[in-house]
């Protein structure tokens, strides 16, 4: 299996083959080669409604990769009536131990 590594601004390119793992230019992409074979891990941004609007969002740690989209569509259920950078708006979400956090301000819409 080839990736490409996500955990820093390298990229390295690093190539499993049974449990040699090689390529990765630091610790960070052998733990994620790693993880990569047992359990994907990513963040979640998405876009929540708020009234008219939208306000971007994101998961403040890892969810396994299989749960991505429901995660987007617990986010999709939200209808937030105010909201500002930080706030928590969904705890433990999925019980995955994440929670959805606001992370810019609302766009306007037209």
């Amino acid at each position: 299996m080839k990736l490409i590594c996500i955990k820093c601004p390298r990229g390295c390119e690093i190539t499993i083959d049974g449990e040699n793992i090689y390529g990765n230019m630091c610790p960070r992409g052998l733990e994620y080669a790693k993880e990569e074979q047992k359990c994907p891990m990513r963040t979640v941004t998405y876009l929540a409604k708020m009234g008219e609007n939208i306000v971007p969002v994101k998961t403040d740690k890892d969810v396994p990769k299989f749960m991505v989209s429901k995660v987007i569509d617990e986010i999709s259920k939200l209808n937030l009536t105010d909201a500002k950078i930080g706030d928590v708006v969904i705890s433990n979400v999925l019980n995955t131990g994440a929670n959805i956090v606001v992370t810019g301000e609302k766009y306007i819409g037209e």
